[in-house]
């Protein structure tokens, strides 16, 4: 496992359960300077979007979530990721072609009071090196006018691993989510509070959410 999260390790065994191996190591985190450039121009179209401050800073994604074998990485995307920064990426023309796009949209859209109640105070809210990309924050909680840099720069890095998994051959996304449903159990009651879930369904919506063919 990539991550040591109590919510990923639970979501990792119970894709173990379904059928999916983990893989010893994951593949490398993306990085701009190895994208294609159309893929870095767009990227970079993002940065300037969401505020980030000229030049470009050093853009570093953390490890994927979680690995499995022949490729598969699975991104568990908690309460922190839903917000209005993250629907502009998902606004991106090229970010349709996500199996995910149209049920993150709605979240994002749904669920950023949840988000707010998360993630407002803290390194969560902002940090230095966010500040570094995105200028200083606003007050804790205001997401008009400055808003948060930390969202600024998780959303952005989401945007960096959705457009590497559409360029890529040997990398396959999927994305789940703590609001996605598998029947009628929410997958963050599942993994946080024990929530019976169907082991082999939700294999069958991480099948349905891993991202297709590279981008042409």
């Amino acid at each position: 496992m990539v991550r040591t999260g109590a919510r990923a390790a639970a979501l990792q065994k119970l894709l173990n359960r379904a059928g999916l191996q983990s893989a010893a190591s994951g593949p490398p985190a993306p990085r701009l300077d190895v994208l294609p450039g159309n893929a870095r121009a767009e990227l970079i179209d993002l940065y300037q979007v969401l505020g980030g401050k000229e030049p470009v800073r050093a853009l570093r994604p953390g490890a994927w979530d979680l690995a499995f074998v022949d490729g598969l990485v699975v991104e568990l995307d908690e309460e922190l990721h839903f917000n209005r920064y993250r629907l502009r990426t998902l606004q991106a023309p090229w970010s349709a072609r996500l199996p995910w796009h149209d049920a993150y949209f709605d979240f994002c859209v749904r669920q950023e009071q949840a988000c707010l109640d998360a993630g407002k105070w803290g390194k969560r809210w902002t940090s230095p090196s966010c500040e570094s990309m995105f200028g200083p924050p606003g007050e804790a909680g205001a997401l008009e006018g400055a808003g948060a840099p930390r969202w600024k720069q998780r959303a952005l890095y989401d945007a960096i691993k959705d457009l590497a998994a559409l360029t890529s051959n040997a990398l396959h996304l999927a994305r789940v989510s703590v609001w996605d449903t598998v029947g009628d159990v929410r997958i963050g009651d599942a993994l946080s509070g024990g929530a019976p879930i169907d082991a082999g369904r939700l294999r069958e919506l991480v099948d349905q959410r891993t991202a297709a063919a590279p981008l042409a």
